[in-house]
């Protein structure tokens, strides 16, 4: 079955492939939206989650706004989904500089080669 996003009595409805979005970057994107709307999330099938957006107030957003915020959280939804894949693959990375950085200088050594800076710093002092 076909799931269309869309806006639907006041509510934006967006469809996010359980395949493509991990359920973490699902809620971190939408804890964002937590101030001005009321969020929920749930299965639409087993390929699919449904996530639900309605405004705690009527009053404060337009119709228009709506489209304005569907476009804004599709967005946000790939921007968290990237953001997961990025930490994910950086992990090693973090995990060496943190490492480094509590490592009370057992690890401190000179780098390889000539080190010089054209403005007179010298790391060795």
């Amino acid at each position: 079955m076909a799931h269309i996003n869309c806006i639907k009595d006041g509510e934006i409805i967006v469809f996010a492939n359980t395949l493509l979005f991990s359920k973490d970057a699902l809620f971190k994107c939408l804890y964002w939206y937590g101030d001005k709307f009321h969020t929920s999330v749930s299965f639409a099938d087993v390929d699919n989650y449904c996530v639900k957006i309605k405004p705690l107030s009527t009053a404060a957003i337009n119709s228009e706004d709506l489209e304005l915020y569907q476009q804004k959280l599709e967005r946000d939804l790939i921007d968290f989904q990237l953001r997961d894949v990025v930490t994910k693959e950086t992990q090693n990375i973090r995990d060496l500089i943190i490492a480094k950085a509590f490592s009370n200088g057992e690890f401190d050594e000179d780098p390889p080669g000539d080190v010089s800076d054209p403005v007179g710093f010298n790391p060795s002092l």
